[in-house]
């Protein structure tokens, strides 16, 4: 099957790769991988870009999947590109190259704030925490910026979208959901989703009231390591650029650990 590259990485130097096919068993809530016809490319077959196009550029494993899931065959995959970082919500962070951690793939429970035993002399491999974040997450969300970014260890705020529910903690009013509660943080007459199409797709999205609110509370905690996925204006990969930032960071540090221990 031609390969397809991901409508919103264009314009930036990621590609992604899925060498599994058929959906993805994490079954994350809201995932658009597993929604069915949402996916940019049929998932009953492999996604593999030409490593020849790729070239120096880097390679995303695993979009909408898990690079820990059949991960024989993802490393497999893997060896064909020069650069390539891994995606993961299974504390297992043994891969050859960066790797983005999810920590909350079940964005309402818990947050680990510890280090899992298996995650020894391995943190210099993780690119950043990515914290799944709602309204009705926040106090959860805080906790875990404030252990990660203790350790050093970029946060990437990824705000949730909905397609098949209300937004928790909201009541909607045509094309906008509000607090159902008034806080210190949220004021419930201003809408903090709103339903359009993001990308491929309709969401409820996050509005930009709502993001800026939440990281004018949560990047204080460390104003350097304290991140969202794309800008209050775009949802777009052109327009963030932390993976490929955070990418060169995490693979010079790789190399410098590897250095030493070749010594």
């Amino acid at each position: 099957m031609e390969y397809i590259k991901n409508p919103k990485l264009e314009g930036t130097k990621i590609w992604d790769c899925r060498p599994q096919v058929g959906p993805c068993p994490n079954q994350c809530n809201q995932c658009f991988y597993n929604r069915p016809g949402a996916f940019y490319t049929d998932i009953r077959y492999p996604s593999l870009p030409d490593p020849d196009e790729v070239g120096n550029d880097i390679v995303r494993m695993n979009c909408g999947h898990d690079s820990n899931i059949q991960r024989e065959l993802v490393l497999y995959a893997a060896k064909n590109y020069k650069h390539v970082f891994f995606n993961t919500s299974i504390p297992n962070l043994n891969f050859p190259g960066p790797v983005v951690l999810t920590i909350n793939p079940k964005e309402e429970g818990y947050i680990p704030c510890s280090i899992p035993h298996n995650f020894a002399n391995k943190l210099t491999n993780i690119m950043f925490v990515r914290i799944r974040t709602s309204l009705t997450n926040l106090s959860n969300v805080k906790k875990g910026v404030q252990y990660w970014t203790y350790l050093g260890i970029p946060v990437v705020l990824t705000f949730m979208s909905y397609y098949d529910c209300v937004p928790p903690g909201t009541d909607t009013r045509g094309d906008y959901a509000y607090a159902t509660e008034q806080s210190s943080l949220i004021n419930s007459e201003h809408p903090l989703y709103q339903w359009k199409v993001r990308h491929l797709n309709s969401y409820w999205c996050p509005t930009t009231y709502f993001q800026k609110q939440v990281m004018n509370f949560l990047s204080p905690i460390n104003p350097r390591l304290v991140n969202m996925c794309g800008t209050f204006d775009s949802n777009w990969c052109k327009d963030c650029g932390n993976c490929e930032h955070y990418y060169w960071i995490t693979k010079k540090q790789m190399d410098i650990q590897h250095n030493i221990s070749q010594a």
